[in-house]
């Protein structure tokens, strides 16, 4: 997409360009943007992004396709079986908008050399290991871009936000008296929000999955709940919480024994909200993510925590 809205493009984004304005719907048209990790959650966030108008999609995933993937990923049918999953997954993309460049990286992010992350304008990781998340959201602060990191595991899901340093335009309705009775004016107020990496956001305990994944290199499993448990109460104890209903344990063996399971509406509303909030970055209009959101499906919960 081009530096400037075309007739044809202004047709196409009207609704968009009025509900964030001309600048906004230009800056979002010229960015790139790299998802590494082709999931139910990936597809979710790639058709929203497209749809939106981006300049670039980068899809960069090394696996291929297998049964397990048909479960939830409406961009794959069984005859994409055995293909690699970026390549299977854009020509459903392109479809989508075909204004928007859909690229396919093979490679494995373990791979892939610092300057490749440097160049995009926003990254999101989905399903990573901790240490992967940990590396590309240094390389992220250096160059102070926006980085993102998230996954859903049954029905739980959850988006870390780094954008370094964030500036972004507020907009406040004004009623002044002297205004006339149907006038109303909107002033436009600068804003700066400072971010903390991953590793000092888990300094604060938020993340006991990510915390495990940091401390074992893997995944939790059905078997490691009660580790998952021991943990709870250790941390509680250390802030001197007694309520232990806090944290029910229920939902630790939940997040342990679904843990590599994808639920299409969970997915749904998680990437949604991804989406959205990259659309937000790119536009700087409001503020998006700070830091940590947490989506909870048994009750449809959704809550942002700043660290």
């Amino acid at each position: 997409m081009s530096t400037e809205i075309s007739k044809d493009e202004a047709a196409i984004y009207d609704r968009q360009i009025r509900l964030w304005g001309l600048d906004a719907q230009q800056r979002i048209g010229k960015a790139s943007i790299l998802i590494a990790g082709m999931r139910a959650l990936s597809n979710e966030i790639c058709k929203n992004i497209a749809l939106a108008g981006v300049a670039s999609i980068t899809l960069l995933d090394h696996q291929t396709v297998t049964e397990f993937d048909l479960g939830a990923q409406f961009f794959l049918t069984e005859d994409n079986i055995g293909q690699n999953r970026a390549e299977a997954a854009a020509a459903s993309i392109r479809n989508l908008n075909p204004r928007v460049q859909v690229i396919v990286d093979q490679q494995d992010i373990k791979e892939k050399s610092v300057e490749y992350f440097e160049t995009f304008s926003a990254v999101c990781l989905i399903h990573s290991e901790y240490d992967i998340i940990s590396k590309v959201d240094n390389i992220r602060r250096i160059v102070k871009k926006p980085f993102y990191a998230a996954d859903v595991f049954g029905w739980f899901g959850y988006i870390f936000c780094d954008l370094t340093e964030h500036a972004y335009i507020q907009e406040k309705k004004l009623n002044p008296t002297t205004a006339s009775k149907n006038q109303q004016i909107v002033e436009k107020i600068p804003h700066v929000e400072a971010y903390c990496s991953l590793n000092d956001s888990l300094q604060k305990n938020w993340s006991v999955l990510l915390k495990f994944q940091k401390d074992h290199h893997r995944s939790p499993t059905q078997e490691d709940t009660q580790s998952l448990l021991d943990n709870k109460a250790q941390y509680l104890a250390d802030m001197g919480i007694d309520d232990t209903t806090v944290l029910d344990d229920t939902l630790l063996n939940d997040l342990a024994s679904l843990m590599d399971t994808e639920i299409s509406p969970v997915a749904a509303i998680v990437g949604g909200i991804l989406a959205q909030d990259i659309l937000r970055t790119l536009s700087a209009n409001e503020l998006p993510i700070q830091n940590w959101f947490y989506y909870n499906g048994h009750d449809g919960t959704g809550m942002v925590h700043k660290i």
